[in-house]
This record gives C-alpha cells, sequence and structure tokens, in this order.
C-alpha cells in the first residue's frame, strides 16, 4: 500500500509500535522509579515539615505554659513577699508595742524611785531639822539655864554682900 508522498502505512504502524515499546519500557525502566524516588522524596520532606510543624506547635505550647507557670510563680512570689512584708510589719509593731512598754515601765520605775528618794530627803531633811531643832533648844536651854544659873549667882553674890 503505497500512499502519496511514498507513505508506507506499514513503516508508520512499525514506527507506531516501537515508539509504545519504548514509551512503556522507558515508563516501567525510568518514569516509575524516577516517580517513587520524588514521590518518597516528597512525602518525606512533607513529613519532615509535618514534624516541624509538631515540634513548633509542642514548643509554642511548652513557651505558653512556661509563661503561664512564670506568671504563676510571680503572682506566688508576690504573695509570699507580700505574706514577709505584712509579717515583718506585724513584728515590727508588736517589737515597738514591747518597747513602749518597756519604756512605760522604765519611767513608772523612775518615777517610783525618784518618788521614794524624795521621801528619803525629806524624812531625812525632817530628822535634820528635828535634830538641829533639839539641838537648838538643848543650846538655847542651856544658855537660858546658864544665865538662870549666871543671875541665880549673882543674885546670891548680891544677897550676901547686901546682907
Amino acid at each position: 500500500m503505497n500512499l502519496p508522498l511514498n507513505i508506507d502505512l506499514q513503516q508508520i504502524l512499525l514506527h507506531a509500535l516501537n515508539f509504545v515499546i519504548l514509551f512503556a519500557a522507558l515508563y516501567f525502566l525510568l518514569y516509575k522509579p524516577v516517580k517513587k524516588f520524588m514521590d518518597a522524596r516528597e512525602q518525606k520532606y512533607k513529613d519532615m515539615s509535618d514534624e516541624a510543624g509538631k515540634k513548633l506547635g509542642e514548643a509554642d505550647r511548652a513557651v505558653a505554659e512556661l509563661e503561664e507557670k512564670l506568671d504563676g510563680m510571680s503572682a506566688e512570689a508576690e504573695k509570699q513577699r507580700t505574706a514577709i512584708l505584712a509579717g515583718a510589719q506585724e513584728q515590727a509593731a508588736k517589737r515597738i508595742g514591747e518597747a513602749n512598754d518597756e519604756a512605760r515601765k522604765i519611767v513608772e520605775q523612775a518615777r517610783d524611785e525618784a518618788a521614794a528618794i524624795r521621801r528619803k530627803a525629806v524624812s531625812d531633811a525632817e530628822e535634820d531639822i528635828s535634830r538641829l531643832a533639839a539641838e537648838s533648844v538643848g543650846k538655847a536651854v542651856m544658855e537660858s539655864a546658864g544665865k538662870a544659873f549666871d543671875t541665880f549667882l549673882d543674885a546670891i553674890e548680891k544677897e550676901g554682900k547686901n546682907g
């Protein structure tokens, strides 16, 4: 069968068959393994990407959890600081109260001691005044007795001269 332009249909069919065989052979020998390799490689990178996304999500959750714990710890530390400060203020107020009580006791004791010293001084002064008065009266009585005796003696002398 000859077609115009000297085209042989049998030759075309043979070439087409060769092309199909070559295409099938290349498909099974090259395309499938290359496609399999490329799919495996694509899956590997997809798995790596998924795993990285998972790890990134886990890291974000861990960061959020740690920030929450940090906030909790900060709040707890603030509570403890407030409690310690309140305890210290309470203890300081207690010690100030104790110091004021002790100061009042010391002042009261000093007043009592001052009153006792004053009473003793007044008592000693009264004793000294009494003693001095007694001595003065004794001297005065002695002087007056001495004058009376001198007067008596003078009187006797006068009578003895007159009599």
